[in-house]
């Protein structure tokens, strides 16, 4: 069970995640996640200067809460391709599971413009970096792996982005668990498996 958020900033980031549930990113008003959070207006314009601010905020929120369940999904001692699949696994588990959370993050931050796509992108270089640094990692423990640079671990993780975004879009959010096997094999082609 999650603990109550204890901040103003964290309810509110909270409180827009339930109202996502229940409605159309574009048909929340700021009376709504405010009466969710259970805090003033001026509450929220302490930490948000609009909702789409709010929004971008609970996608880095969200980026965040993927990783830890990546990194809890797999041991250290899991040879490259198990941890492919855990990973991925945990990775399209944890969108599968939060289906208007990840419509909201995925199409709405696309329709905010530079805004959103800067936000896009901050996510993408947390994957890439962190997809970069177990290939580091696996080859200075032996394993017979092609490093990665940057570059086409940004390509890797915006195609199975692009992936996901297609189900989404075709309102396929059920059956994301059924990309895992594409994007194993697109994470292993790049390091030459």
């Amino acid at each position: 069970m999650n603990k109550p958020a204890t901040d103003h900033k964290e309810r509110l980031l909270n409180a827009l995640t339930a109202c996502l549930k229940n409605k159309l990113y574009r048909d929340i008003t700021l009376a709504d996640i405010t009466r969710a959070a259970q805090v003033s207006r001026r509450s929220f314009y302490q930490h948000f200067e609009n909702k789409d601010a709010c929004l971008l905020a609970l996608s880095s929120d969200t980026s965040l809460k993927i990783m830890a369940c990546i990194m809890s999904a797999y041991s250290p001692a899991d040879d490259w391709p198990s941890l492919t699949a855990k990973v991925t696994h945990a990775y399209l588990s944890f969108i599968q599971e939060h289906p208007a959370l990840m419509n909201a993050l995925y199409l709405e931050t696309a329709a905010m413009g530079h805004k959103g796509l800067a936000a896009r992108r901050k996510v993408a270089e947390l994957f890439a970096q962190f997809l970069c640094q177990q290939v580091s990692v696996r080859i200075n423990v032996g394993e017979k792996i092609q490093a990665i640079d940057h570059a086409s671990a940004i390509a890797v993780i915006a195609g199975i982005n692009e992936l996901i975004l297609y189900e989404l879009m075709d309102g396929n959010s059920a059956s994301l668990i059924q990309l895992s096997d594409t994007a194993e094999k697109l994470i292993n082609r790049m390091v030459g498996l």
